[in-house]
């Protein structure tokens, strides 16, 4: 069902920080910008986001899949790795070992060096936090044919989201909302060193840690990762949202199947990127916002 990833919303504390670095840093571009519509903020069950100031970035290539940075003054048990739901946002990039060199110190904190995620090294990662402690990985995959999974590869120093990274205390769950809910094939789990993630919890980095992918129709994937037993759900303040990378929006192809089974009924908003489109919002088990867009 899920075809591409259209959008990502993130609750930081500034917004016009946020677009600044961006902008300034990654080469980002602001396509909208203003204060959150009721309608908008009725669609995600957060009645206190109405009014907030929010911007809509595009990447330089050109790429419809944007990062939308929302006004936020409660960032709750927010941390990188160490609380449920979505986690980290995976960006395309060129050349994340020179990337890494040139962003500004003080508003991107280098966390995990450049290095090879796989024995083909054939994709190179660095993990950095960024200016509201929001985790990015700057991903260059060498060459696509190479990858077991359909993702693509830069086009741009900094290019568009491909893979959102979940986390999960119960992989089972989790598996069976993606699986059967939205009917998307899952993958895995297999053991796999997330050196983020042990460090976060101050693990051995050998540490293995269970993993599960879900691949979408088009070059994007799901990440999810088991977390300790411990790692609570994200807090949000009454009527808001989880700070942080909060809200996902997928494209879809119809919207009845999902409507159906979840019992909850989509609306059509004009904002962009949705443009007139109709859309369901749906909460998964670890409380991550999960938005299908229907084209």
């Amino acid at each position: 069902m899920l075809k591409s990833i259209l959008v990502v919303t993130l609750l930081v504390s500034s917004v016009p920080e946020a677009e600044q670095a961006y902008e300034r840093e990654l080469g980002y571009r602001t396509v909208d910008e203003g204060r959150i519509a009721p309608e908008l903020a009725g669609h995600w069950q957060a009645p206190a986001t109405e009014g907030r100031a929010f911007v809509l970035m595009q990447p330089d290539s050109g790429e419809s899949v944007y990062l939308r940075f929302v006004e936020s003054d409660a960032p709750g048990n927010y941390a990188p790795m160490k609380t449920q739901g979505w986690n980290a946002v995976e960006l395309q990039a060129t050349d994340p070992d020179t990337l890494v060199t040139e962003l500004d110190a003080n508003r991107f904190e280098l966390i995990g060096p450049p290095k090879f995620l796989t024995e083909q090294e054939n994709i190179r990662a660095a993990q950095v936090l960024g200016p509201h402690r929001e985790l990015l990985y700057f991903t260059h995959v060498l060459d696509p044919a190479l990858s077991r999974f359909r993702i693509g590869t830069a086009r741009t120093r900094v290019d568009r989201v491909f893979i959102m990274v979940l986390g999960t205390t119960d992989l089972g769950a989790t598996t069976t909302f993606y699986q059967d809910l939205l009917g998307m094939p899952v993958s895995g789990p297999w053991p796999y060193e997330v050196r983020v993630l042990s460090r976060a919890w101050d693990l051995p980095a050998e540490t293995l840690h269970e993993l599960s992918i879900v691949q979408l129709e088009a070059e994007f994937l799901i990440e999810i990762d088991a977390y300790p037993v411990e790692a609570p759900r994200r807090s949000a303040p009454e009527g808001g949202l989880p700070y942080g990378p909060s809200v996902v929006g997928f494209r879809v192809a119809a919207l009845d199947a999902a409507e159906r089974q979840s019992g909850r009924q989509a609306r059509a908003l004009a904002q962009a990127p949705y443009d007139g489109r109709r859309v369901l919002f749906l909460t998964g088990p670890s409380g991550e916002g999960v938005e299908l867009v229907a084209d």
